[in-house]
């Protein structure tokens, strides 16, 4: 480093290339494009070389390099058109949910399979439940544990259920009023069967539907 003839520092090239790492400029310019890159490297030489002066100053640096941040990153050097190559973008890697319950606790297997028959019924009709049951022997003994389930909390109910698949049960001995029944419950979507057996909505009709469902439960109809 040298003085001028008021006593300024004069610097080099090569120590002005080294001040301007410590700058806002090189900052700015380093944060969009990568100078990990050995192409960026020697573009940005290039431009050195050929723009600015052995004499010139650590602001004409600064000055190129806010010029080609404002450029995009393209420039004209040596009657060539360039671009500089930015910085990659890295996608951040994003954990799978671990599904959990109201409590934060991790659900099993069978529960979150338990919760997706759940969600899948509510919206499926009753042709399609019927048809999975027939294909699907998870959710046909699903199928029949919610039942039981919905069917205990009603004082009169008592299933005698063995958790058998649905197939072809012996109807013999089966009343046709039963059958019809259970024909007629197949087609009723799981919102009116709740409907019809509860006390309050179907205060007339629910003991007799419950009965009726008891039987056909207990034959294996439904």
């Amino acid at each position: 480093m040298e003085l001028d003839l008021l006593g300024n520092e004069i610097y080099t090239a090569s120590e002005n290339r080294e001040r301007l790492k410590a700058t806002t400029a090189w900052a700015l310019f380093t944060d969009r494009f990568d100078m990990s890159d050995a192409r960026n490297v020697t573009l940005l030489n290039w431009l050195f070389e050929d723009l600015l002066e052995e004499e010139s100053q650590l602001i004409d640096y600064e000055k190129l390099l806010q010029n080609i941040v404002a450029a995009g990153g393209v420039v004209k050097v040596r009657g060539e058109r360039y671009e500089f190559e930015v910085v990659p973008t890295i996608e951040p890697v994003i954990e799978p949910e671990v599904p959990k319950d109201k409590n934060g606790n991790v659900l099993s297997e069978s529960q979150i399979a338990w919760g997706e028959m759940t969600r899948w019924s509510q919206t499926a009709s009753s042709r399609q439940i019927e048809d999975r049951r027939r294909i699907d022997p998870a959710f046909a003994s699903f199928y029949r544990k919610n039942l039981e389930r919905e069917a205990r909390g009603t004082e009169s109910t008592q299933f005698r259920l063995a958790g058998q698949q649905p197939g072809k049960p012996d109807v013999s001995g089966v009343s046709q009023e039963l059958l019809n029944f259970a024909d007629e419950f197949r087609r009723t979507s799981m919102d009116e069967v709740r409907r019809r057996k509860s006390p309050t909505l179907n205060p007339l009709g629910w003991e007799k539907y419950q009965k009726e469902l008891d039987a056909a439960l207990a034959a294996s109809l439904i």
